[in-house]
């Protein structure tokens, strides 16, 4: 996945990456420096490539009442999230 990819996807509306046409739309945080932070989800979790995933893929079981959608995307998708979500540093 890559940054046209995301921005297609659910996740564009959602999120912002640097000047992006998703930002002026977006409602969650700029992403754009994602993985210079030490935590996730307003320091819910460590920022790690899996916390990321497991966050990605169900938000409600760490932060119960979270805004944030659970994505439901295939683990193959969400594989290629996560791997393009953790170049931006």
């Amino acid at each position: 996945m890559d940054r046209r990819e995301f921005m297609q996807g659910a996740a564009a509306g959602t999120a912002a990456i640097g000047a992006s046409p998703a930002t002026d739309r977006r409602f969650g945080p700029d992403l754009t420096h994602l993985m210079s932070r030490n935590t996730l989800a307003s320091g819910a979790l460590s920022n790690s490539p899996a916390n990321l995933r497991a966050w990605i893929k169900s938000p409600d079981q760490f932060k119960p009442g979270v805004l944030m959608p659970a994505m439901n995307v295939s683990d193959s998708d969400l594989d290629q999230l996560v791997a393009y979500l953790i170049t931006l540093k």
